[in-house]
C-alpha cells in the first residue's frame, strides 16, 4: 500500500498534498474515504463502511470507491502507474 502521509485532510473536506503543494476539496463521502485511507484502513473495511454508513450495495460501494481512486490518480494524489492496493 502506498503511504499517504503526504496528505492532510481538514474536517471540512479540504485536502492538501504536501508533495505537490496542490489542494483539493471533496464532498463528505470523499472526505470519509480519504480519512480512512490516510489512517491506513484496509480496502475491505472501507467498502464495508460505505455499505453500512451510506446504505449502498456492496457492488455499488466497490464501483464508487474505484471511481474515486481513479479521480485521485488523475489528480496525482495517488500514483498513476499502478493501482493502489489498500492493505
Amino acid at each position: 500500500m502506498a503511504t499517504l502521509n503526504h496528505l492532510h485532510l481538514s474536517p471540512q473536506g479540504f485536502l492538501f498534498d504536501h508533495h505537490s503543494g496542490l489542494s483539493f476539496s471533496t464532498n463528505s463521502t470523499g472526505a470519509w474515504i480519504l480519512d480512512r485511507m490516510i489512517k491506513g484502513v484496509v480496502q475491505q473495511e472501507i467498502l464495508n463502511g460505505l455499505v453500512e454508513d451510506f446504505d449502498v450495495s456492496p457492488d455499488q460501494a466497490a464501483l464508487d470507491l474505484e471511481e474515486f481512486l481513479t479521480v485521485l490518480r488523475q489528480h496525482r494524489v495517488l500514483p498513476r502507474e499502478r493501482k493502489v492496493e489498500l492493505s
